[in-house]
């Protein structure tokens, strides 16, 4: 008897093995999004104990992204090969010891080489945490469970808000970077230990039916294995390698619109996550300060993403995304205009996470949905890769538009033109995907 493991797991209750994958999902994300964001919450000490200009760090915060860039895709296809599990572990390990020797360095272009092998690590766990996350989650919970499990990435920035200070306050900036490169490695051991690999990676590579069969039943409870079952994923693939399943037909538009919002998105979460710090420093604002409205705009992302991903399961994700994009450019706009007050600069800065960063998360769990199994770690891989061009060069534009004497206000305006971008592409793949189930 065939049974087909894609429709047990997406009609499957949540068990002990879905908790635990959301939950070493999550603190996976947490790090992954404090490594990247490091290096923008020690700016103003590094360049004070340097004698730098802020302004010079732009390549600094930029390394990180280019790592991210070539992580994501190496790790995407890595994933798809040797599997989610021991990907994940690789980069973690890349990660944690990257941050821990970051403090060694004493030059810029030490910095810069420890940041670029950080984003190495982080962009390689990103693309295949997703994927294997979503593997596992029940159809009917799917996309906000996985938004939530990927929202992670920006508790991580409120993480770094929160504790940053405290850590620099203990024994300087160094800490920080300490912190993120203990916590990746003890993760990485973990995953080692408790987490399985993907059933549906292991199927489709063939596994023993004992193996599929003992692990289905983890997934759902109520599955009896029986030594003839053969089991199957159910689903159609061409031949050839996973990069075939992004193009071809109807499918080249979808992957080229993707990979244009997330263009946008990345653009717009790293402008902002790596500069806002120094952006309200350069009016008045102190670091302390700075660093806590970072973190509150954080931690909107994850109300956010987490919501949105439970109205994602309802309606079309597509259609939450166009609104919430519009949304995000309205409230980066305002938040030029709110340093004035602090009361207000927090209230916008929550909104302004709530639906930038929550908007990302969605975006992140829609997209790993539109490919199959063999060629899911790689299509977010990808996606993620092309957006990275957009984080890799927001950095530095807004390093330039500092430099040549911009201010806060118009650096903000700036920064809501990659929302308008990213809602547009959203409409359009909503239109390319309309008529396809391609849950």
């Amino acid at each position: 008897m065939k049974i087909n493991i894609t429709g047990v797991i997406e009609e499957s209750r949540i068990g002990p093995l879905h908790v635990l994958i959301i939950a070493i999902g999550f603190l996976i994300m947490i790090m992954d999004g404090y490594d990247l964001v490091a290096m923008g919450a020690t700016v103003p000490s590094v360049s004070g104990e340097w004698g730098l200009d802020p302004a010079e760090f732009a390549w600094a915060l930029s390394s990180a992204l280019i790592g991210v860039l070539f992580g994501s895709s190496a790790a995407g296809a890595m994933g798809d090969w040797i599997g989610r599990r021991w990907t994940i572990v690789i980069m973690l390990v890349i990660s944690g010891v990257s941050m821990c020797a970051t403090p060694l360095v004493s030059t810029m272009n030490e910095l810069i080489a420890f940041r670029f092998v950080t984003g190495i690590g982080v962009g390689g766990c990103i693309p295949v945490t997703l994927a294997y996350t979503l593997e596992f989650m029940p159809r009917k919970v799917r996309n906000g469970l996985t938004a939530f499990m990927y929202s992670g990435a920006a508790m991580g920035t409120t993480v770094a808000g929160f504790v940053g200070p405290t850590l620099i306050g203990l024994g300087g900036w160094p800490y920080v970077f300490y912190f993120g490169g203990l916590i990746p490695l003890i993760l990485a051991a973990l995953v080692v230990a408790v987490m399985p690999e993907s059933l549906r990676f292991l199927v489709n590579r063939g596994c023993a039916p004992e193996t599929a069969g003992a692990l289905l039943g983890r997934v759902d409870r109520s599955f009896a294995h029986k030594p003839e079952f053969e089991y199957t994923h159910g689903e159609v693939t061409h031949k050839g390698g996973p990069i075939r399943e992004l193009f071809g037909g109807r499918q080249t538009a979808i992957t080229l619109t993707v990979w244009l919002a997330f263009l946008g998105n990345q653009s717009l979460v790293f402008l902002l996550g790596l500069w806002m710090p120094t952006l309200f420093t350069a009016v008045g604002i102190s670091i302390d300060t700075a660093l806590y409205v970072l973190a509150l705009y954080a931690l909107g992302g994850v109300v956010g993403g987490t919501l949105f991903g439970v109205i994602g399961d309802r309606i079309s994700p597509a259609q939450v995304l166009i609104a919430t994009y519009l949304l995000a450019a309205v409230c980066v706009f305002a938040l030029g205009f709110s340093v004035s007050s602090t009361a207000l600069l927090v209230l916008v800065a929550i909104c302004t996470g709530f639906s930038v960063l929550g908007s990302s998360l969605l975006l992140g769990t829609m997209t790993t949905g539109l490919y199959p199994t063999r060629a899911r770690s790689t299509g977010i891989g990808w996606a993620l890769a092309v957006g990275r061009f957009g984080s890799i060069a927001s950095p530095l534009i807004g390093g330039a538009l500092l430099a040549q004497g911009f201010g806060t206000q118009t650096i903000f305006a700036i920064g809501a033109i990659p929302a308008l971008l990213c809602a547009a592409s959203v409409f359009a793949i909503g239109k390319l995907t309309r008529p396809v189930n391609a849950g």
